[in-house]
């Protein structure tokens, strides 16, 4: 008889394998083969920084081709190495479809990846497996890559250095994440943002130093809403059926919603994969439920909000400890310094999200007063890394968790302890 350790890799690859190939099919479905793959080079050359929403930039039909690609890429990759398909592979590989809507393409990621492996070749003693984190989500610094490639008009030059700051980048993060953790106990499920946030603003002030600022980008789209968020549901409605299929059980999903969240609450570890899918499929449902709630623009962007949340809906984010940090930016959006729609708060609502352990935690009111620090340093902190860091929120959040945890430890240590 298999074990559960190889039925769920056979079910999580199936599944995420499904996902990527849905979306190269809905590509060409949606346009000509021609137009997709121009506008797949069109992505694979933007500087991609923040904001650049791909189905703006490009085309639906090629953001979508970009995502399923990346998608594939990632599955094919966590293969190779023979990761472990457990809660922490989910987080990752649904993050990086998320964020090939968003930033992340082929080319940017690549260099990363590479980096993470110099890492474990030369100055750590972990296998590459173990490395899993690292390899999917530090692709947040991709816009670094491409800033350098094709931002700065540099021609070959730019193409190489951009390659190789890459590399020293993926380097670095994979060297630094577990000294950041430190930072934050956990609170933030974002810890790669908040490694990503220091390396880039390393990177950026290096590029100050020899005359190359960086401005923001802004192309964000509102002509998807209808297309995504019918995709969406239909994505979330299915991995709850899967879900239930599979085995999700009640008694296992109040284990979940019972839990502070804090990493590494693995839910696949903690539960099952079904009682899992079913919670990222709440999650999801949760996140684009407030976008049309407010009035949102359901596009590339803010599908990666949606995806992220869906992603660590197996890894820490559940409807209980979600819900306040989300209230915290709905509320302080009402005295009319943003309003709930702008790209911006919009945005820092769903991403807030990774703060979501500290309300698990300590309750509703602290996920509440969470979320409400956490937009106003989210809409302030992408100039400190060049908008190179495409989990500028993880970085905010590790910035605000820097303070809380910092408090709370001076206070009593013990009270951090799950």
């Amino acid at each position: 008889m298999e074990s559960i350790a190889v039925v769920n890799k056979k079910r999580i690859s199936a599944f995420v394998f499904a996902f990527g190939i849905s979306l190269i099919i809905l590509a060409f479905v949606i346009e000509t083969p021609a137009d997709v793959l121009r506008g797949e080079w069109e992505i694979i050359t933007a500087p991609s920084i923040l904001l650049t929403d791909y189905t703006s930039y490009a085309s639906l039909g090629a953001a979508l081709f970009n995502s399923g690609l990346v998608t594939l890429m990632g599955l094919a990759l966590a293969g190779m190495i023979r990761a472990c398909f457990n809660g922490y592979f989910l987080a990752g590989i649904f993050t990086l479809a998320g964020f090939a809507f968003f930033g992340k393409n082929p080319f940017n990621i690549l260099p990363i990846i590479a980096g993470v492996y110099l890492y474990e070749r030369f100055f750590s003693h972990q296998q590459m497996r173990d490395l899993i984190a690292p390899l999917l989500f530090g692709s947040t610094l991709g816009p670094v890559v491409s800033q350098i490639a094709f931002g700065f008009d540099l021609g070959w030059r730019g193409l190489v250095l951009g390659v190789v700051i890459g590399m020293l980048a993926g380097v670095l993060l994979a060297g630094l994440m577990r000294h950041i953790y430190t930072f934050h106990e956990g609170y933030n499920l974002y810890n790669t943002g908040t490694t990503g946030g220091f390396v880039a603003t390393v990177i950026f002030m290096f590029l100050k130093g020899f005359g190359y600022d960086i401005a923001p980008q802004f192309y964000w789209s509102t002509t998807t809403t209808a297309f995504f968020s019918v995709f969406t549901l239909l994505l979330m409605l299915i991995t709850i059926a899967l879900g239930l299929i599979w085995g999700g059980k009640w008694k296992n999903y109040h284990t979940i919603l019972s839990n502070s969240g804090r990493l590494t609450a693995d839910f696949v570890e903690m539960t099952d994969l079904g009682t899992t899918m079913v919670n990222m499929g709440v999650v999801g449902l949760i996140a684009l439920g407030y976008i049309r709630l407010v009035g949102g623009d359901v596009n590339g962007a803010t599908m990666a909000g949606v995806l992220t949340v869906f992603a660590f809906g197996a890894l820490g984010k559940h409807p209980r400890n979600i819900l306040p940090v989300m209230l915290g930016v709905y509320l302080i959006c009402i005295p009319k310094i943003w309003t709930h729609a702008e790209p911006g708060p919009l945005l820092a609502a769903l991403f807030c999200t990774t703060l979501a352990p500290l309300a698990g935690k300590f309750g509703f009111l602290a996920g509440v007063l969470a979320g409400a620090l956490h937009l106003p340093m989210v809409m302030h902190v992408g100039s400190l890394h060049g908008y190179m860091n495409l989990y500028n929120n993880g970085f905010a959040g590790g910035l605000a968790m820097l303070i809380i945890v910092g408090f709370i430890k001076g206070l009593k240590q013990d009270i951090l302890e799950d």
